[in-house]
């Protein structure tokens, strides 16, 4: 997956243009080294690529002990400060803002976007987008636990527990607001106030309110919220087109649903407006009011 992702970056280059990753929950969580949805498939992966590799640098297997073997070779990719950390994690964003469109995992709300980093009245204002990202970079590139014990230089099988048990709850205490949080929180990566149910309008009566709100901090004339997170049948859009719902859950690992893509063409239309489609792999360009979404519990 990521000599994917690195192939694609380097042809979007040569073509002029850019691949911006974004940072999901489950980064969160394997940075932390909770491994409870990862794919044993991709686990076997990262220890035929990184594991196996490390082994033949060192000589030995004992760097995996630190890890109390808890999926070693992806923990050791994706911590803060990890094998990952600099190349890919630390160039993964929360959130961007392209043309008059705003991308981020989960959600936005206003507090997320509003300046500065402190409390307001009891709600948590976390800094814009650019700030955002900095947190977000500077958590990752930092070995919060300390130095490795790569040479597995413990006397007790508790010793090693501690270690990572430590290791796990220091990369949990330090994790920024904008990557955790876990199942409920309004973060960033967790929130599902606009995607929630699927296929469907939001159940939250407030949605519309917080939706429009945070657009208006994102930047000028930032117009729709495109986002993943929960899984949809089809890519859709509600909440009067402000919100995009684009995970189709095509991982089999989630529920093996048909591939679809975004096209936004940034005003491409007449008077500059935006052009929004869906591409399908049947190769068909759907016009993005076809995948409007509409309230159930109106009725006619």
């Amino acid at each position: 997956c990521f000599r994917l992702w690195a192939t694609l970056a380097r042809q979007a280059h040569e073509a002029g243009g850019a691949l911006l990753l974004l940072y999901g929950n489950h980064e969160s969580l394997n940075a932390a080294g909770l491994f409870q949805y990862a794919n044993p498939g991709g686990n076997m992966e990262f220890e035929r690529t990184i594991g196996a590799r490390i082994d033949y640098n060192y000589g030995s297997n004992r760097w995996r002990l630190q890890f109390a073997g808890n999926q070693p070779s992806r923990w050791a990719s994706f911590e803060p400060g990890g094998l990952l950390s600099e190349n890919m994690l630390g160039n993964m964003l929360v959130a961007c803002v392209v043309g008059r469109t705003v991308f981020v995992h989960a959600g936005l709300m206003a507090s997320h976007l509003s300046p500065g980093n402190s409390i307001n009245e009891g709600q948590k204002i976390y800094g814009g987008v650019t700030r955002l990202n900095q947190q977000a970079r500077e958590w990752i590139v930092t070995a919060h636990h300390g130095d490795n014990n790569n040479w597995g230089e413990y006397n007790t099988v508790e010793e090693v527990i501690s270690a990572a048990q430590n290791r796990a709850k220091v990369a949990s205490k330090t994790m920024p607001d904008c990557l955790g949080g876990g199942i409920g929180a309004s973060s960033p990566v967790w929130m599902r106030d606009y995607s929630k149910p699927n296929d469907a309008e939001p159940s939250d009566p407030l949605a519309k309110q917080k939706i429009k709100a945070a657009l208006a901090e994102a930047g000028e004339d930032v117009q729709r919220m495109v986002m993943g997170h929960t899984p949809q049948y089809k890519i859709n859009c509600a909440l009067d087109s402000m919100a995009w719902r684009i995970d189709v859950g095509a991982s089999q690992g989630v529920m093996g649903g048909t591939p679809e893509v975004l096209e936004i063409i940034h005003m491409g239309g007449d008077n500059d407006e935006d052009i929004v489609s869906v591409l399908t792999v049947g190769g068909k360009r759907v016009d993005g009011s076809e995948r409007a979404v509409f309230d159930s519990s109106i009725m006619f």
